[in-house]
């Protein structure tokens, strides 16, 4: 007990005194944040007493991981035992013990892990590229955007029992690893218990800090320490193991004791800064993209009944899984307790900094849709150009309500228009469009915005992403942000349509007399809109007059990227914004591995 008040005080110090010191703003700064996440969470999770549910989670979580590592070494013995230099078995608990033990030990040598990177490397292709047998006919599948109400895991089994390959996302709910799928958590956490997902996360380690520079995200003025990102993947890779390997010795009460939370929480510190790999990872080689270009493949199956060493270990000598690929992209977190203020203090990325700022939560949404777009179509084209006849299925899952306290009508209604405005090129090919909601009051909220918004706000959306002019740009995203407090509180949709529409009209259409004539009768709707009674639309009119002045004085078509830019200066219609050139279904860079966008792309994102 008195370690729990312990732990808790010291969280609640960390916490408290983040949230007053605000973002970091030096390299060190952001440094001694990470060790405050660490003094403040590791002895507080450590002693927090758990309900049964979480702990059946748990036993889910680390027994699938076992389930998936034991399938990659049966199915890949001969590279197993290159590494480990001796005979390698999964036929019994004290076999997949004792190679599991080889494993661990054979990582110290670097040659040998970075043969183990290999092989998941090639585990994901092989996802990637595997095919399923079709075992209902196209006619069965409503065509349009459909909405599910109910648990997304089973809409994914449901498709998969059909031969449909599905490309989802998990709503992540940090953009860090998030601890809670060690304890139920949320629809990140339910897909990590089903999916591969401790071993694949190995895969995005990289360079935090130089990737937020070549983004231009970078929050400091000092030059990042270098990085060795191979001793943090050899690190955590062993952490992983030890668990797995703990859990087949002691059985599943050693996933409840003391010894767990410090293998978790606590092993293989940075001999530099002594912090242990869980909290030294995050944020310098692992945090979730802002552009939303996190994409990885699993081996999917149904681990319900996964919760003891034993039914694993049978369950083993089975085969069965399923492709599936996952998006990652999350909202921006708006708590003030928890984490969250410890989470802003530990990053180098300005976005993350300040989840707050205007028009974050729209710009983070339609980023992550249309790299979860893109990813469907890489994977649908690449089975047509194989001559394969293969079902593609998009499942949304909408992140940001709940725990990130976003606005459930803005969040939603973005969201819909999003998927509305990139809808057109999955139908092309064909692909299945699923937006899935397991919550009723959510699911309502989805169903409202799905009857009051097309693609309009979408289309805004992308078009304030690949604005360059940032003056311009906070002045759009000040209209947008206006037109969806209106929303929010009740004005018909018909209204708002008219004024999204004109002003993406405005943003995007050529100089010339046509523009001029929009660009006046915008600013006499502005006017009449500024006469109002109603404060919010005086609100958006003196927005959308500040917008329309700026845009007469700079002329805003030499503001705007070109990707998704028509010759005449106007903005393509119907998603061919950010997708509006292709990528092969594997990046070239080999560490990844995984779909990749075009370069262009890429750029709309930053």
């Amino acid at each position: 007990m008195f370690q729990f008040f312990s732990g808790a005080i010291k969280a609640g110090f960390n916490t408290a005194e983040a949230l007053i010191l605000g973002p970091s703003k030096t390299q060190d700064e952001m440094y001694a944040a990470q060790k405050s996440r660490y003094y403040a969470f590791a002895d507080f999770a450590a002693n927090l007493h758990y309900k049964p549910h979480q702990n059946l989670a748990r036993k889910q979580y680390w027994c699938s991981q076992i389930y998936f590592l034991g399938q990659l070494i049966k199915n890949n013995s001969a590279t197993i035992q290159e590494i480990t230099q001796l005979p390698v078995s999964v036929a019994s608990e004290s076999a997949l013990l004792e190679t599991i033990n080889q494993l661990i030990s054979a990582l110290d040598d670097t040659s040998n892990l970075t043969k183990f990177l290999n092989l998941l490397e090639y585990d994901v292709e092989l996802i990637e590229t595997t095919h399923l047998q079709s075992n209902t006919s196209e006619s069965s599948f409503q065509s349009g955007i459909q909405l599910f109400h109910g648990d997304v895991l089973q809409l994914i089994k449901q498709l998969h029992d059909k031969g449909v390959i599905v490309i989802t996302d998990n709503a992540p709910n940090s953009h860090r690893d998030g601890a809670a799928k060690y304890s139920s958590g949320s629809v990140e956490e339910l897909f990590s218990r089903y999916t591969d997902s401790a071993l694949k996360m190995v895969l995005h380690f990289c360079n935090v800090h130089q990737r937020n520079i070549e983004n231009n995200q970078y929050a400091f003025s000092d030059t990042p320490l270098p990085i060795d990102v191979v001793d943090y993947q050899k690190r955590y890779l062993k952490m992983v193991l030890t668990i797995c390997a703990k859990l087949i010795e002691k059985k599943e009460i050693y996933l409840e004791s003391e010894e767990f939370f410090n293998d978790l929480l606590k092993s293989y510190p940075n001999p530099q800064n002594e912090l242990p790999i869980y909290f030294d990872m995050q944020n310098n080689v692992y945090e979730v993209p802002v552009a939303g270009d996190s994409v990885s493949s699993h081996w999917f199956t149904d681990t319900t009944g996964l919760t003891t060493v034993e039914k694993t270990v049978e369950q083993l000598q089975k085969n069965e899984r399923t492709p599936m690929t996952i998006v990652h992209y999350a909202a921006p977190d708006l708590r003030k307790v928890e984490t969250s203020p410890l989470d802003a203090r530990a990053t180098s990325n300005k976005v993350l900094q300040h989840p707050e700022a205007e028009g974050t939560l729209g710009i983070l949404l339609t980023k992550g849709i249309a790299v979860q777009c893109q990813t469907a179509i890489n994977r649908a084209k690449y089975f047509k150009e194989q001559g394969i006849n293969q079902a593609v299925a998009a499942v949304f899952v909408m992140p940001g309500c709940g725990a990130f306290n976003n606005p459930e009508k803005q969040s939603a209604a973005q969201f819909i228009s999003a998927i509305k405005y990139y809808y057109p090129e999955l139908e092309k090919l064909g692909i299945y469009c699923y937006v899935a909601e397991y919550n009723q009051e959510l699911y309502k909220v989805l169903e409202e915005a799905n009857d009051s918004f097309n693609s309009e706000l979408g289309q805004l959306n992308e078009t304030i992403i690949r604005m360059t002019h940032p003056e311009l740009r906070a002045k759009a995203i000040a209209v947008k942000e206006k037109i969806l407090d209106l929303y929010a509180q009740g004005e018909k949709s018909e209204t708002l349509t008219k004024h999204l529409f004109q002003t993406t009209q405005l943003l995007t259409m050529s100089p010339g007399p046509k523009r001029h004539a929009l660009a006046l009768e915008y600013q006499k709707n502005a006017h009449v809109l500024s006469k109002n009674n109603n404060p919010l639309l005086q609100s958006l009119g003196f927005a959308m007059m500040i917008l329309g002045l700026a845009v007469m004085i700079a002329g805003v078509s030499f503001a705007l990227t070109g990707v998704g830019l028509l010759a005449s200066g106007a903005t393509a219609t119907g998603g061919l914004g950010l997708l509006a050139t292709g990528a092969g279904l594997f990046s070239n860079e080999k560490k990844k591995n995984i779909a990749s966008l075009s370069e262009d792309l890429k750029l709309a994102c930053i």
